[in-house]
């Protein structure tokens, strides 16, 4: 998780630890909401861990704005998507990966 807060703070531009725990709690439900989606797993696996990068940054953009689903102020408008819906394809694609992965090959015998 250390990589991902790092990874997350240098997006932001964040250089002090003032903001570590709220950055890291948001780190942590982003991931437990993606091992929902790929099937209860322990962890998020590497290979989509920019996805949880991705997802906590709009995540700490949105402070303030909690629940809403859009917002605006003078001719402004701002529309907010559920966090991990735009990474559904990718999910997706995960899934599907593993499922072909897991499925047991059947060798081929050839006589001569």
């Amino acid at each position: 998780m250390n990589e991902t807060l790092e990874e997350v703070k240098r997006s932001l531009e964040v250089d002090n630890e003032e903001l570590d725990n709220q950055l890291a709690d948001f780190i942590k439900r982003i991931s437990n909401q993606l091992c929902v989606r790929l099937g209860f797993l322990e962890s998020v696996p590497v290979s989509l861990n920019y996805i949880v990068v991705e997802c906590t940054i709009k995540r700490f953009n949105r402070k303030g704005n909690e629940g809403m689903s859009s917002y605006g102020q003078e001719g402004e408008s701002i529309s907010y998507g559920k966090l991990l819906d735009e990474f559904e394809d990718d999910i997706s694609a995960y899934k599907e990966k593993q499922r072909e992965n897991s499925i047991p090959r059947r060798g081929v015998a050839r006589f001569l």
